[in-house]
């Protein structure tokens, strides 16, 4: 009968935290792997309108993004991405992608720089 009492009182507990954080509108930030998901239709858009898109590469699919590692010196706040890709020309490599954080007003917001291959891995981590 403790145990459930005790059990009882944490869901009420638990259940009023929740009710306050939605009535306030308070949300946890992204983290990086949301943010990478997130931006997977960001990334398409860039590689299109990058010079491989320009050229006539076109990407016919991009599978779901995680967070890639870090290499130790890049721009802060930088987060880099990979995801699967398929090429109209029957390729299939890594997509990789970089979220470089805007800094007019910190509200979360990124801009994304997209390239395939090892080449486009270096392009990405280049970006400054």
């Amino acid at each position: 009968m403790k145990a459930l009492g005790i059990l009882f009182v944490v869901l009420l507990i638990g259940t009023a935290g929740f009710t306050a954080l939605q009535i306030t509108g308070a949300r946890h930030a992204a983290g990086e792997r949301d943010r990478c998901a997130e931006a997977t239709p960001g990334a398409w858009q860039a590689f299109e309108a990058g010079p491989a898109g320009r050229a006539g590469l076109r990407l016919e699919e991009l599978g779901p993004a995680q967070r890639a590692e870090m290499p130790g010196a890049t721009r802060p706040g930088l987060v880099l991405c990979r995801a699967k890709a398929r090429f109209g020309n029957g390729a299939r490599d890594t997509m990789w992608f970089a979220l470089l954080p805007t800094a007019d007003d910190g509200r979360g917001r990124f801009v994304v720089h997209a390239a395939p291959g090892d080449l486009g891995r270096r392009s990405v981590l280049a970006v400054r």
